[in-house]
């Protein structure tokens, strides 16, 4: 699939099943075939002047107070997907 493929895919809401490559080769933070549901994550953007809050299909980060976008978990071409699989 393209980056824009995925991007409309990678909304809130979308389940995703975790490959066993993705889990080996990039985290390791989650278990081969469990299944993460993205929501709203909140990220604050800075630009020099100001810094505005910004919203991205995300999960909670490790700890819980934050989170990773789908562009942290799986690269911002979404080079890092791999053998994941989108559920619906």
């Amino acid at each position: 699939m393209t980056k824009e493929e995925l991007e409309k895919k990678l909304i809130v809401g979308a389940k995703i099943k975790i490959g066993k490559k993705y889990n080996n080769s990039v985290y390791g933070r989650f278990k081969k075939d469990e299944v993460i549901t993205l929501m709203n994550g909140y990220f604050e953007c800075e630009n020099g002047l100001y810094s505005t809050i910004e919203e991205a299909p995300s999960i909670p980060d490790v700890d819980g107070d934050d989170f990773d976008s789908i562009y942290h978990l799986f690269g911002n071409d979404f080079e890092n997907f791999l053998d994941n699989q989108i559920l619906n």
